[in-house]
């Protein structure tokens, strides 16, 4: 099997997805919905809603913002 340079993102904000796969939200542009922000010892996690109702998970730290996690639709 081989791999591509870019992979698919994934509902759950997997490899190379920089946006939303739901709606096309770019990962980089200002969250829709601020929902909940939390201090950690290396930055901090922001629980956002995305336009079309996804809820994600960001973790922003010394490497940048990562969505880790995405729902469906809200």
């Amino acid at each position: 099997m081989t791999s591509t340079a870019q992979e698919a993102s994934t509902p759950q904000g997997g490899p190379g997805g920089d946006a939303c796969p739901y709606c096309g939200w770019p990962d980089r542009a200002e969250p829709f919905q601020v929902v909940s922000r939390h201090d950690t010892a290396g930055g901090y996690t922001v629980w956002t809603r995305c336009g079309c109702g996804s809820l994600q998970v960001r973790v922003v730290d010394a490497g940048g913002m990562r969505v880790l996690s995405r729902s469906g639709r809200g």
